[in-house]
């Protein structure tokens, strides 16, 4: 399989350009060296003015706008929503800053090895660099210069070959732009670039850093909230590399405290906004699938589970009962020993003791054996509360997986599990891996009473979890932190696939014409910011996320918009993530909202849905008349965007217009049943243009 790139996405070009038009006709200068970047005039007037220009021209909310200087180097921030393409623009906007102005050492700082193989294995891809030579029309050629770690030897260091290569790059080689790719751990974590006592340096240059300084480098940030100014990792950047530029590429953005006592607030921390693709415009655009939270309902409608949370020294479990009443969640701890009743926990295990204390799990009367971190349904406490949840997510992921056999060009789903304990998935000397075992026991019964319901016409599909279950840990993959260093080569294959090998992943049939089942994948927490998979389709929260992080950033490794078997992106259509937590976030879908409302300040533009919308509500049929009287009056352009002087104005006639995420886009299974629902295309191409009839109906699994 080959990722099908598309060249002319509207809302990735806004964003390329934004850039880009920051440095039309300022004062330029020649590299110093023939290694080295042009440089630009920092004090040159027309920088403001391109800034306040792109910042009008994007919809930038007016309290964003205005030059701002936090430090030596020129900032400059894209904030884009997570699976909108982040990667792929801030790959051509180096593409674009190369065949404008001439600028070709770009480093690229990422915060960890996920997003870093992520992002290596896309800019080293052959498919990728085709794209932007054929199909953008670029005449250069990227040279990734991927830095890793150096392992510790004896003797003689050699200074790294990598940064010799970029270093030694020429300005003078119209047709090569290089990219230093590293992570924060090798800006402040180790030697490599510190050390001054490397034999031999490009240039004469024993220190890597003064090396890459003299470079005069653009330096490109993904993820800025992990990269705080006043942390080391940025601190390292402006002090060591002093980069020309600093363009920062994220969805989430750094936050600081501004004011005293009732006028403390917190704001983002930006740097010359220069285009605000928010959660809601992506959601509201169908640039992401939408999202629908469901959480396990037990038959008896209890929201009760008691969790063994320590087990001390065989002579005692701690156990917490967490359980909500009247929408409060309330927990409590207990600790007994051998022989007690379950019961001082919870009425609802009235007849059940604790018989027998293990290193690591408890026996009870029924002959039930739990482990540590493993939470009991109190409404059916022969199976653990996590069992059912895991059954829940093979349930959803099974009606999405057939639903999309069905397609002429399928789409492989995957599904992704964050867990408390690795052990509980790979195992070790002394324990079975439970809850892979478990799971591994549910999929083949799904399976196998899913191969019974199918019809005659689902031959492939047949066939497909029929080599499913002649190779059910096939189907399964995990990737943690620690697998880095693990010798076992199963492990290591797991991995690679998972972190390296996105495409692969999505492939029904291998090289070899055998099926891939491999689409089950476990993790906790490693893969969150940076790395994604556009076909995640089910995401179940085995764990919590430790810290009070964002919502967004929980469900947005499976926001982007799947490909088919053939690498497609597939839009035009309402596809939907099914994200699966426990009862204690059954308020998750709610605060989602509002987490995606709070980001918007200002409405900037008018989907085609509100139209439809706003047009039903005041009787004004066809819905395009109310687009052609928007555009007559001057409310909004030709690319639906708001103009700012007639906001105020547009509000007060259409109220219904006001910012916020569309009904339809965040649902809650336990509260809302969707049903089919139908996308219409979203741009107009005129006043004269048909909202046109609906692309699609959607399968919306419940």
């Amino acid at each position: 399989m080959e990722f099908v790139l598309e060249s002319s996405l509207p809302h990735q070009q806004r964003a390329v350009d934004a850039v880009a038009e920051v440095f039309d006709h300022v004062a330029m200068t020649a590299p110093p060296k023939y290694y080295a970047n042009p440089c630009f005039d920092r004090r040159d007037a027309r920088l403001l003015d391109n800034i306040l220009r792109v910042q009008r021209e994007r919809s930038v909310p007016a309290k964003y706008r205005g030059r701002s200087q936090p430090s030596k180097a020129l900032g400059l921030d894209i904030k884009m929503e997570t699976g909108t393409g982040k990667t792929y623009v801030y790959t051509k906007t180096m593409y674009e800053l190369h065949r404008r102005y001439g600028f070709n050492k770009f480093i690229l700082v990422v915060p960890s090895l996920s997003i870093k193989a992520g992002t290596a294995q896309f800019l080293l891809d052959a498919s990728v660099q085709r794209h932007f030579r054929d199909v953008c029309g670029y005449q250069a050629e990227l040279v990734p210069c991927v830095l890793e770690a150096q392992k510790r030897a004896k003797g003689r260091q050699f200074f790294p070959s990598v940064v010799s290569e970029f270093v030694k790059g020429s300005c003078q080689s119209s047709d090569r732009i290089f990219v230093l790719l590293l992570n924060m751990q090798l800006l402040t974590g180790s030697q490599m670039l510190k050390r001054d006592d490397y034999d031999y340096g490009p240039e004469r240059f024993y220190r890597p850093f003064a090396a890459l300084k003299a470079t005069r480098p653009f330096v490109l940030i993904d993820e800025p909230h992990r990269f705080q100014r006043t942390q080391a990792a940025y601190r390292t950047i402006e002090k060591e590399l002093l980069p020309q530029c600093i363009i920062r590429y994220g969805a989430t953005f750094p936050t600081v405290v501004q004011g005293r006592g009732k006028k403390r607030a917190e704001v983002k921390d930006y740097a010359n906004l220069l285009y605000d693709l928010n959660a809601c415009a992506a959601f509201n655009q169908n640039l992401i699938k939408g999202v629908i939270k469901e959480h396990f309902e037990a038959p008896s409608g209890s929201e009760e589970k008691v969790k063994i949370t320590k087990i001390e020294s065989k002579k005692a479990v701690r156990l917490q009962d967490i359980r909500r009443e009247e929408k409060r969640l309330i927990k409590e701890s207990y600790t007994l020993a051998a022989g007690d009743a379950l019961s001082l926990v919870s009425p609802a295990f009235r007849g059940l003791m604790v018989r027998e204390i293990k290193r690591n799990t408890v026996v009870f009367s029924n002959g039930v054996e739990k482990r540590t971190g493993e939470e009991l349904d109190a409404s059916a406490y022969m199976t653990s509360y996590q069992e059912a949840m895991l059954d829940l997510a093979l349930k959803r992921h099974f009606q999405v997986e057939r639903q999309n056999f069905r397609r002429p060009f399928k789409i492989k789903p995957l599904a992704l599990f964050f867990i408390d304990d690795i052990a509980a998935f790979r195992g070790t000397e002394s324990e079975q891996p439970y809850l892979r075992e478990f799971f591994e026991r549910a999929l083949r019964r799904q399976m196998e009473e899913l191969l019974r319901e199918l019809s005659p016409e689902e031959d492939e599909y047949r066939a497909y979890l029929k080599a499913s279950l002649a190779d059910i840990s096939g189907c399964l993959g995990g990737y943690f932190a620690q697998d880095h260093s693990e010798s076992d080569p199963e492990v290591q294959r797991e991995m690679q696939e998972i972190l390296y090998g996105k495409k692969e992943l999505l492939t029904i049939r291998r090289p070899d014409g055998s099926y891939n089942v491999r689409r089950f994948l476990f993790s906790k927490w490693t893969l969150k910011e940076g790395w994604d998979n556009p076909n995640i389709f089910t995401i179940t929260k085995l764990r919590s996320s430790g810290s009070e992080i964002s919502k967004l950033q929980e469900v947005g490794r499976g926001l982007r918009l799947p490909v088919d078997e053939n690498g497609n992106r597939i839009a035009g259509e309402a596809f939907y993530l099914t994200y699966i937590v426990d009862f204690t976030e059954a308020d998750f879908a709610e605060k989602l909202v509002q987490e995606i409302n709070h980001d918007v300040t200002e409405v900037t533009l008018v989907t085609t849905a509100q139209i439809v919308t706003v047009a039903k509500a005041y009787g004004i049929q066809p819905p395009e008349l109310l687009k052609a009287e928007l555009l007559r009056d001057g409310f909004i352009d030709l690319d639906d965007r708001v103009r700012e002087e007639r906001r105020s104005e547009l509000l007060e006639k259409y109220p219904e217009f006001a910012a916020g995420v569309e009904r339809g886009k965040i649902l809650d299974a336990n509260h809302q049943k969707p049903q089919e629902v139908h996308v219409r295309p979203r741009a107009l191409s005129g006043a004269q243009g048909a909202l046109g009839k609906a692309e699609s109906a959607v399968f919306v699994p419940l």
